[in-house]
């Protein structure tokens, strides 16, 4: 509990001075997952606010509203850490780049189970694993996304409670599954905004991040 206040705490102090600005130049919260024919394939979690980065550096701005790689030293040795000790993903790499607008890591998974005890730290500048991580389930060659909604707590009474709320809203989301051999029959939600490319093989949602911690998700895909 420690660690989750230090890590909204240094999102505050980084952030509240420069929320005009900031909610023109929306950080993107990326996770991108791409499936082999075996269903191996790759994970990545990324961190993209260089919009915001060039914005500022234009503007000549207080170094203090700018984020350093050192907001994000303690989150990546965490993670990485923790993925270094699960069977079946490997060829792990990050980048903390923070300072020019881009952060992420990312690994390969050999299988379902190992991409799914990743997932468990898929959740936003969080040092610890989540409760009810998002899954994937898999019979055969039907795949099954599952994604629990998460209860928003309400803003407490303080003025820093209320503007961590505000920062909340300024966060994207973008979500892709992508598939090597592509996809016979698919059912994503009518009320995701969910787009399909690439002939059936790729599947991109693109909301806020509120939008979606807040809403169910099942998605189910039968492979080809």
């Amino acid at each position: 509990m420690k660690s989750k206040i230090i890590m909204k705490k240094k999102i505050f102090n980084l952030f509240i001075c420069a929320v005009l600005i900031f909610s023109l130049f929306a950080c993107v919260m990326k996770q991108e997952i791409y499936f082999n024919k075996d269903f191996s394939g790759n994970y990545k979690y990324s961190y993209d606010f260089t919009d915001y980065v060039a914005y500022m550096h234009g503007e000549e701005a207080d170094d203090s509203l700018m984020m350093t790689n050192d907001n994000f030293v303690e989150y990546l040795n965490n993670i990485v850490g923790e993925l270094k000790q699960i069977k079946g993903i490997n060829n792990i790499k990050y980048l903390n780049d923070a300072e020019n607008g881009l952060v992420y890591y990312q690994f390969d998974f050999d299988n379902i189970d190992a991409l799914n005890k990743g997932l468990v730290f898929s959740s936003y500048m969080d040092l610890e694993p989540i409760d009810k991580p998002p899954y994937f389930e898999k019979k055969g060659r039907k795949l099954t996304f599952i994604r629990h909604a998460m209860p928003v707590e309400e803003p407490g009474d303080t003025d820093l409670d209320k503007d961590l709320e505000s920062i909340n809203y300024m966060f994207d989301w973008e979500f892709t599954i992508e598939f090597e051999k592509g996809v016979r029959k698919y059912n994503v939600q009518k009320d995701t905004t969910v787009t399909v490319l690439n002939n059936k093989r790729k599947f991109f949602e693109k909301a806020n991040v509120f939008d979606v911690v807040e809403k169910e998700t099942k998605w189910v895909f039968k492979t080809k």
